[in-house]
Order: C-alpha cells, then sequence, then structure tokens
C-alpha cells in the first residue's frame, strides 16, 4: 500500500533517458520499489515547446493529460490533444510528444513492466 503526494516525488530529467529529449521531467509515483511488479504510474512535466523524440518501447502506456497540449505522433498519425483527452500506445508503437504551446503541460502515464524496459530511439 502506498499514498502519497507528488510534491513529494523528485523530478527526473527524461532527457538522460532518451537523447533528443528537452524539456521534460518525469516523477515515478508508483513503481517495483513500491512493490507494483505489474504496472508503473508516471508524472510528466513538459516545459512550453519541450519534446520527447519519435521512440519505441515493449511496454504499453496509458496517457491523460491533465493541463496543457500535447502534439503527439503514433505511427505516423499526429494528433494536437489538451487537457482531459488520452492515448495509448502498445509495444513497439513508435510515438513522440511535443509540447506547441507557450504554457506548461502534465499527463499521467501509466506503463506495464516488461522484461525489456529500454527506450529505443526511432527515426521519423
Amino acid at each position: 500500500m502506498k499514498f502519497g503526494n507528488y510534491a513529494d516525488v523528485p523530478p527526473q530529467d527524461v532527457s538522460a533517458l532518451l537523447p533528443g529529449t528537452s524539456g521534460v521531467t518525469v516523477q515515478w509515483l508508483v513503481s517495483k520499489a513500491d512493490g507494483s511488479d505489474k504496472i508503473a504510474l508516471r508524472r510528466f512535466v513538459v516545459k512550453p515547446h519541450g519534446v520527447m523524440p519519435y521512440h519505441r518501447h515493449k511496454y504499453v502506456e496509458a496517457v491523460y493529460i491533465i493541463k496543457g497540449t500535447l502534439k503527439v505522433t503514433i505511427n505516423g498519425v499526429t494528433k494536437v490533444l489538451k487537457a482531459g483527452d488520452f492515448f495509448y500506445t502498445g509495444p513497439y508503437e513508435p510515438h513522440s510528444i511535443e509540447n506547441p504551446s507557450d504554457e506548461e503541460s502534465v499527463f499521467i502515464c501509466a506503463i506495464s513492466y516488461e522484461d525489456d524496459m529500454s527506450l529505443q530511439p526511432v527515426n521519423a
């Protein structure tokens, strides 16, 4: 069991995990460190004009946008999403995330734990 507040979880710079990323931080709200072996819950902050370039991974992601605007590309299909919208990516689906606005964006992302958790850059 775990209770918490996002303000108590230190943010990590995503650029250390995925080259080409700028202006994106992640907070691991629930993870294996908490005894959750199947899923993790993460909170992302994307600064104005921040970007996570096209990439893929084995785990699935379910994303809910809390604040701001995100330009999301999945398998070559691009949508501009706003607070209240959501998206899902399956295993190895190439995708990118960009904040096209002058305001911060925030989203929650639930992922599955897999035997390979690596991020693989993909040329767009």
